[in-house]
């Protein structure tokens, strides 16, 4: 499966994210088996998975061996133009990085903040993709109740 999901990163066009007037989204997630389906043993290491989405435009994605501030920054800014505007939570490895854009903007998850200033400053497009991507690795499983059986 995993190998399926790499294949799925690879971007056949070259260049950078964003640009002038643009807004790029970063972020990270962890993808992997569920500890409740594994019987027996330690639970199921999971891969981080770092992503760049740019509002209204193309996304990329990639996996990392460690989500430091060094190679958070490597990735960022050999697939971003630096013209943009760097949008990410309030993790502290983006914070230098940021200063290295046109601008940089937070949102602050473990306060409850998602969206700031009449609704610019959001990481929703990136959480959104990775809620997609997960739906698709996981499945989706709604129980039924027995009232609804008939339908």
């Amino acid at each position: 499966m995993f190998h399926r999901l790499r294949e799925c990163t690879n971007d056949p066009t070259s260049g950078p994210l964003g640009g002038r007037t643009k807004v790029v989204e970063a972020d990270e997630s962890y993808i992997g088996g569920k500890a409740k389906n594994k019987a027996y043993g330690p639970p199921p290491k999971k891969m981080a998975v770092f992503s760049l989405v740019e509002r209204e435009g193309k996304v990329r994605s990639r996996y990392i061996a460690d989500v430091t501030a060094k190679t958070l920054r490597n990735a960022i800014v050999t697939q971003v133009d630096r013209k943009s505007y760097l949008m990410t939570d309030e993790a502290p490895a983006y914070i230098k990085t940021g200063e290295e854009f046109s601008g940089h903007g937070t949102v602050n998850h473990s306060a409850d903040e998602y969206v700031r200033h009449g609704g610019f400053m959001h990481t929703n497009t990136i959480e959104s993709f990775f809620a997609i991507m997960k739906r698709g690795v996981y499945g989706n499983f709604h129980s039924v109740s027995e009232a609804h059986l008939h339908r």
